[in-house]
């Protein structure tokens, strides 16, 4: 069992996919080193003069001329678009379905009446009763939403990672 918090789905991805995403990385991972060059160039002037700290600092800082703000304003809208046009894409859809459980099942699991289960799940807030040992016990509704159907409802199971 992982224990990471880091979530890993490239093993899910087509090949297409990943390589459009490592050769992103590597081009954002260049255009970032390419920003530095300059002062890369000047750190390496500076040592290969063995300027002192306080000289080498200031020839740097004047060497290295801010971005206009015209240039800042296209960067800045430049982000803009692509984070908006990045949202539009086309959600992925799951490509396989979960076993789907009925209120009946879950009632039944957890030893609980089904009438409290389905009260549960159509109201805003329901309190979850345990035992001693973290068993559910009962549940309470409150601040129903809707009239508790009479009819069992339809839930979708998530696999849950067994405990180590």
């Amino acid at each position: 069992m992982f224990d990471t918090l880091i979530i890993n789905a490239r093993r899910d991805l087509g090949w297409g996919r990943r390589a459009a995403s490592d050769l992103s990385t590597a081009m954002l991972w260049i255009g970032w080193i390419l920003l530095w060059a300059p002062v890369f160039r000047k750190l390496r002037e500076v040592v290969r003069l063995h300027l002192q700290f306080e000289l080498a600092a200031r020839e740097i800082l004047e060497m290295v001329t801010p971005i206009s703000v015209v240039h800042s304003v296209i960067a800045l809208l430049g982000t803009i678009t692509l984070l908006l046009s990045w949202s539009l894409l086309p959600k992925r859809r799951v490509a396989h379905a979960h076993a789907a459980l009925t209120s009946v099942d879950h009632a039944r699991h957890f030893g609980v009446d089904e009438r409290q289960v389905a009260a549960g799940l159509q109201s805003r807030i329901c309190v979850v009763h345990h035992d001693d040992d973290g068993a559910v016990t009962g549940i309470t509704a409150q601040y129903p939403l809707v009239q508790v159907p009479s009819m069992p409802v339809t839930l979708v199971r998530i696999p849950q990672r067994e405990a180590a």
